[in-house]
């Protein structure tokens, strides 16, 4: 995640297929949305990159409340969102990949926490299964996989 190198693999058998070096930020977490690489180094911005040359293709500036988010980690595109998890917090974010605005916010903090719950065994990861449409996270030193449904939270009515 710090040395600058980007390695491709067969999805078949996981051969390693060629390498890329000279990435110029720290790989945090990368998706896929459309013909395009998404990818988080920690700060506020994410980057779309080509995903043959890995130019930067251009810049996300995320924002949550008009403040710049810093922390961005694993990614995951899911229904033209682009979800992050916040590092060290146990929040997920989407984010519009048109504006850089977070659009949902995910609470986890009530997941259970491994048993060794050392400082680093914090949520640090997400899996989208498009095709069944089933959302999975789990977190780093973690035993456990956790498919999870999102449900929209109603909004008070202000009439009442």
């Amino acid at each position: 995640w710090r040395n600058g190198a980007i390695h491709r693999w067969r999805l078949k058998d996981l051969a390693p297929l060629k390498s890329h070096t000279g990435y110029p930020y720290e790989g945090w977490g990368l998706t896929t949305m459309g013909d395009a690489l998404v990818a988080s180094d920690g700060s506020s911005n994410l980057r779309v990159l080509d995903p043959e040359s890995f130019a930067v293709r251009r810049t996300i500036p995320v924002t949550y409340s008009g403040k710049p988010l810093t922390m961005l980690n694993e990614l995951e595109t899911v229904d033209g969102l682009i979800f992050a998890n916040v590092w060290m917090t146990g929040f997920v974010v989407g984010i519009d990949p048109a504006t850089g605005t977070v659009r949902r916010v995910i609470d986890l903090r009530d997941l259970p926490k491994p048993a060794n719950a050392e400082r680093d065994a914090v949520l640090n990861g997400i899996a989208w299964d498009e095709k069944a449409r089933r959302l999975f996270v789990t977190g780093k030193l973690w035993d456990r996989l956790y498919e999870i449904e999102l449900i929209k939270r109603q909004e008070p009515d202000p009439v009442r």
